[in-house]
């Protein structure tokens, strides 16, 4: 989501965008979104890790393609094989980085092995070697780094080298206008569709990383105190056997709702219905875009206290942090902003103009432009 954002963002600042990715069975596709962007949709066996397979796939058509261009950026891990490329293709390089491979590798230790999947096991710990194989690609051959956020920068000058003379740090954006939008076109609809219960949202990538099983244990001390609360989590991922036998072990089946992989149109709207929104996350880049979406929907947002989280959340301003890994003390963040409308709705609505001020995408966007220009003039 973020890639698509930037790109469509830049568009609309007259930059001409072509985005790469996956979506396509056999051969390339190619989409013409607007007279600015274009997207070709590449072959992409459904195979662990899909990064590297994605670009083995299709580096014939990369070594053919980037030519055309007069800058290359790629995300962290998803683009490393134009480090091999690049001496053909000559043209400047930028990569952004996100959560550092470190961090994801320490995860298994903090954990219950019960608590992780073979998939987690196998993303945080097995494939720990091959991420920092790319990173070392990465900081080798690329011109620039972006690292999406202050915590992963400080990560990646540390255990890896980073020259902090060829970074910038960029945070996290949201498209502000796709989601204004979003709202105003289901405000009627919604009006009439209001929830009945107490609902609280989070969503993401069904990994451990995300701490849902930490949420889903302190749903049984809410409920002493609520009865008509209920839990959506939005998502897909490795973890969602795990979650569904956990539910059964709590005796949540009929306060938690698994709801899996929805539209984007759907997920705002859901969230824009919630009571409040929590995400335990143990690790994030920097800010989380699930999280600016939700306070741009003028939520109050819950998330364990971790550097990462404190950049987007002021404690008892934009939102509420509790000390990592604590079930009890998530459990009374959730009732206190249950049961306190006024506190629940400052937050809120001091977050909307937090993220309005700092994280509207096009405003970032031309940090990104100014970055091209210089490896560009430099190159």
């Amino acid at each position: 989501m973020q890639t698509s954002d930037l790109a469509h963002a830049l568009s609309a600042e007259k930059v001409a965008v072509t985005v790469f990715c996956g979506g396509s069975s056999k051969f390339p596709i190619c989409i013409r979104e607007n007279d600015y962007l274009t997207i070709y949709r590449l072959p992409m066996a459904d195979i662990s890790p899909r990064v590297i397979w994605f670009q083995l796939q299709n580096i014939s058509f990369f070594k053919n393609k980037l030519s055309d261009y007069e800058i290359v950026h790629t995300q962290h891990s998803s683009g490393s094989i134009y480090g091999l490329l690049k001496r053909n293709v000559r043209k400047p390089w930028v990569v952004s980085f996100h959560d550092h491979q470190l961090r994801r590798f320490i995860i298994p230790f903090k954990l219950k092995p019960w608590n992780l999947s073979p998939m987690d096991i196998a993303y945080y710990a097995a494939g720990y070697p091959l991420f920092e194989l790319l990173t070392k690609m990465e900081l080798k051959w690329a011109d620039h780094y972006i690292a999406c956020g202050h915590y992963g920068f400080f990560d990646y000058i540390r255990f890896s080298g980073m020259n902090p003379l060829k970074t910038t740090v960029i945070p996290n954006g949201i498209d502000l206008g796709k989601i204004f939008f979003i709202l105003q076109s289901s405000k009627s609809r919604e009006e009439k569709d209001a929830e009945e219960f107490i609902t609280i949202f989070t969503c993401g990538r069904l990994y451990a990383s995300k701490g849902i099983h930490f949420l889903l244990k302190a749903m049984p001390l809410v409920l002493k105190r609520f009865k008509n609360v209920r839990l959506k989590i939005f998502g897909k991922g490795p973890m969602y056997t795990k979650l569904v036998d956990l539910i059964k072990i709590l005796g949540l089946q009929e306060i938690v709702r698994l709801e899996g992989h929805v539209p984007y149109e759907r997920l705002i709207c859901e969230l824009n219905k919630c009571t409040l929104a929590v995400f335990p996350s143990m690790i994030e880049v920097g800010p989380s875009l699930a999280v600016m979406e939700a306070m741009a929907c003028k939520k109050a947002v819950v998330m364990f206290r971790y550097p990462f989280s404190t950049k987007v959340i002021d404690h008892l301003q934009t939102g509420f942090l509790v000390q990592p890994l604590d079930i009890r003390g998530l459990a009374d963040a959730i009732c206190l902003l249950i049961e306190d409308e006024k506190l629940r709705r400052d937050l809120g609505m001091n977050a909307y103009h937090k993220i309005l001020e700092k994280h509207d995408i096009r405003k970032i966007v031309k940090k990104y432009i100014d970055v091209y220009l210089k490896c560009i003039n430099d190159s």
